[in-house]
């Protein structure tokens, strides 16, 4: 049978077109906002309820919508922004496809009450899933409030993709944070439910509102950026090389008012920066663009959260040498902090499950592996001589201690075992291994001060040492947190913490987790916290910016984690912190140190990531390079 072609009714027009608009309630907002700004609003008072599903409310001062105008303000592609495509050209305004109040209230419960300046009464608007709505004369002040309740009431299958009520109030305080970036001129307040968590002063100062965003500390430290090129022109504040992120969760584009997302915009501050912080670290910054309407391109996306610029090439180039020119005009000297929590010092040690809290002194945590030869533990006393001397013959000898199985059969094994286990890129888990395997690795040298060479006599292994480091860390901390489940170590100082809103969700929304780990949190202020406790081994990692980092990522994956999740990641950067880096020169003695605790691990062959901590060619394959077969 041949399909039918016929076309949607408006109603599911709608809802189909607000799928493209309306993805979550910080998407409400987003278009609520915009259209207040439009209207020239200079306070906008924003309420939520939950995860913004039962209600949101957005309230302005704008000019209001005239008595004639509010029936149409409904209507898709009704708007006042624009009247022909050519209009696109020399745009200013946020808002012009007439979508958002259309989308919206196709799948919500929406109330718009509005008054222009010269009406005495205002006008109110209700309609129930976008049908036929109803009219009536209320009392209100200049401006317009817009009421959704009940978001995806009538589209259910969006209901279910929602996350929990921290992480969606998270996005909808991230988003209008952004916006009150692009906009220090207007007031904003954020209401939840009761209580006002964001309030800017609309003085039109951009670091006082990056103060109210992302912390007084932060805007304190960072250096402010202007500069024009015909008519281009670069404005905000980045910060200096030694304040940066493990993501990108900081960093705040704008152009004309607009925020947007751009890799190009991306890409153009990470070359500016280039040379000057470590790669995969990001500045904190909040740039804003101004150029010609006619040069780039926000219809790309329903959105318009893309943008498309006509002379990236040059554009790029622009920005990423005034990124570069003022930081180094700024003379950004690193800053020395002392270790808060010294690995000398006595660390105050309880369980969080004695609610008399019993007191008991730990020694320090062990110093990492990465030690001076004198204080490595002795050799062990199988080895006769160190191994790197042992010529061939003996070499064989050695390998022969693993009992009936031929040297070439144990040679093979061994190069199987490492050729398979490199080749997969994730490993859920492995069975321990025979430690004999690896014990009869020596090391011949360093080289680039990052890989170890090492052999049996027939194979060639390159170890990396930071992902073998990281291997043994990893298992010995997982059994040591397994050991002393639930157990913290008090701070002799506790270290403030300022968070941003969304961090902050992220704190709430596992707070009983982390306080199962061994983290200790006390509110201190709006936004900020007091560390007082850190989870037992930390060992001599700066926890305040370990925790931060912790809660980077969790923002970057978007999840929320279980206790145990929670656990492992800490493990991962605890490991990856403690381990010893690329670069970092080691004696042959440390070098076989290093060889035989890994040969102890359950999977000696990959790092917690999964990156394979050796490589191997044997003496055939060698041979075969130098045409000796």
């Amino acid at each position: 049978m041949i399909p039918v072609i016929h076309i949607l009714d408006s109603h599911s027009a709608n809802q189909i077109a607000a799928g493209e608009v309306v993805e979550r309630p910080a998407s409400v907002v987003k278009e609520l906002v915009e259209n207040s700004l439009d209207a020239g609003a200079k306070h906008i008072d924003i309420t939520i309820e939950g995860n913004g599903v039962s209600l949101i409310r957005v309230k302005d001062d704008g000019c209001g919508i005239a008595v004639q105008d509010l029936p149409l303000a409904v209507i898709r592609h009704a708007t006042s922004k624009i009247s022909q495509i050519d209009d696109l050209n020399h745009l200013q305004t946020l808002g012009f496809r007439g979508e958002a109040l259309p989308s919206i209230a196709s799948v919500s419960q929406l109330e718009i009450s509005s008054r222009p300046s010269d009406e005495v009464v205002g006008l109110c608007l209700k309609l129930m899933g976008g049908e036929q709505g109803e009219f009536s004369e209320v009392g209100c002040s200049i401006g317009t409030s817009v009421t959704v309740r009940n978001l995806f009431y009538n589209t259910p299958a969006r209901l279910k993709f929602l996350k929990s009520i921290p992480t969606e109030f998270g996005l909808i305080s991230d988003t209008l944070g952004r916006i009150a970036l692009a906009h220090p001129e207007v007031s904003f307040s954020l209401t939840h439910p009761q209580q006002v968590v964001l309030q800017t002063s609309g003085r039109g100062d951009l670091r006082e509102t990056i103060g109210a965003i992302f912390g007084h500390t932060i805007a304190r430290q960072l250096i402010p950026i202007k500069a024009q090129q015909a008519e281009w022109q670069l404005e905000g504040f980045i910060s200096p090389p030694d304040l940066v992120r493990s993501s990108k969760q900081t960093q705040t584009f704008m152009i004309n008012g607009r925020i947007v997302r751009s890799s190009f915009l991306s890409r153009a501050l990470a070359e500016g920066y280039h040379t000057l912080i470590p790669n995969k670290l990001h500045p904190v910054v909040v740039l804003h663009l101004h150029v010609p309407p006619s040069e780039y391109d926000v219809n790309v996306h329903p959105t318009k959260m893309e943008v498309r610029f006509k002379n990236e090439k040059a554009l790029g180039s622009f920005i990423s040498q005034q990124v570069y020119q003022t930081l180094i005009d700024s003379k950004p000297l690193p800053s020395f902090q002392t270790q808060h929590l010294s690995t000398h010092e006595t660390k105050i040690a309880f369980s969080l499950k004695d609610s008399k809290a019993e007191l008991q002194f730990r020694e320090p945590a062990a110093p990492p592996l990465k030690m001076t030869p004198e204080k490595l533990p002795v050799k062990p006393e199988k080895f006769d001589q160190p191994k790197f001397y042992l010529p061939a013959q003996e070499q064989s000898k050695v390998l022969e201690r693993l009992g009936d199985v031929p040297i070439q059969t144990a040679s093979a094994q061994l190069s199987a075992q490492v050729e398979t286990l490199t080749q997969n890129k994730f490993i859920s888990e492995i069975e321990t291994i025979c430690e004999d395997t690896l014990a009869h690795i020596w090391p011949l040298a360093q080289l680039f001060n990052t890989y170890i060479l090492a052999t049996d006599g027939e194979v060639l292994l390159m170890i990396d040492q930071h992902a073998a480091h990281e291997r043994i860390n990893y298992e010995r901390l997982f059994v040591e947190f397994k050991q002393v489940e639930h157990s913290s170590q008090a701070l002799l100082v506790p270290l403030p913490m300022e968070f941003t809103l969304q961090e902050e969700q992220v704190v709430l929304e596992n707070l009983w987790n982390l306080t199962e780990m061994g983290f200790i949190l006390e509110q201190f202020g709006a936004r900020t916290y007091l560390l007082r406790g850190v989870p037992v081994h930390t060992g001599t990692v700066h926890a305040d910016r370990l925790l931060r980092q912790f809660i980077e990522e969790v923002l970057q994956k978007n999840f929320t984690p279980t206790i145990e999740k929670l656990l492992e990641e800490w493990i991962y950067m605890l490991a990856c912190k403690e381990s010893i880096k690329a670069q970092d020169s080691l004696s042959l003695l440390e070098m076989e140190q290093l060889i035989a605790h890994l040969g102890k691990s359950k999977n000696p062959y990959t790092c917690p990531h999964g990156r394979p901590t050796m490589v191997k060619m044997t003496r055939s394959e060698l041979e075969k390079r130098f045409y000796r077969t």
